[in-house]
């Protein structure tokens, strides 16, 4: 299966946190990852297929950076009901599986395309749609006065 298509994500309502920096962000690893399963084939060199893992990797560390600021910042991280721990898990969770993945290519492993394009749109849309979410709700409360 030399490029076999795997479906595009695009933004939709339903991802919006509230949270304009978020969601902006979120946006930017849609398009990210869309750009990633447009160049990307089972030929491609593994330098390609490394150098779009990389950067995906590196600017989702930059957002979760983002997130677990806003978190500090508006008390997530704090009581008795703290949700950060979790949140933040997640994210380390996904760096581990990614930089798993950049080991295999440096060892000369290949990973389907369409395994890689799966993993990163399920996690990243379970992810805004559970965790993010969540988290964006809360910030919203706060700036609201509401919690």
């Amino acid at each position: 299966m030399e490029n076999e298509s795997v479906q595009k994500i695009s933004w939709q309502p339903d991802f919006s946190t509230g949270v304009g920096i978020i969601d902006d962000q979120h946006r930017v690893l849609i398009t990210m990852l869309n750009d990633a399963n447009e160049k990307l084939t089972d030929r491609s060199p593994l330098e390609d297929l490394g150098r779009i893992v990389q950067g995906l990797l590196s600017y989702a560390g930059y957002h979760f950076q983002t997130e677990e600021r806003l978190m500090a910042e508006h008390g997530y991280d704090t009581g008795p009901s703290a949700r950060a721990p979790e949140h933040i898990k997640k994210h380390r969770g996904f760096a581990e599986k990614v930089v798993a993945v950049q080991e295999q290519i440096k060892a000369g492993q290949r990973m389907p395309k369409k395994d890689l394009v799966d993993f990163l749109t399920e996690w990243l849309t379970d992810h805004i749609l559970r965790t993010d979410k969540e988290l964006g709700a809360f910030i919203c409360a706060k700036k609201a006065g509401r919690e």
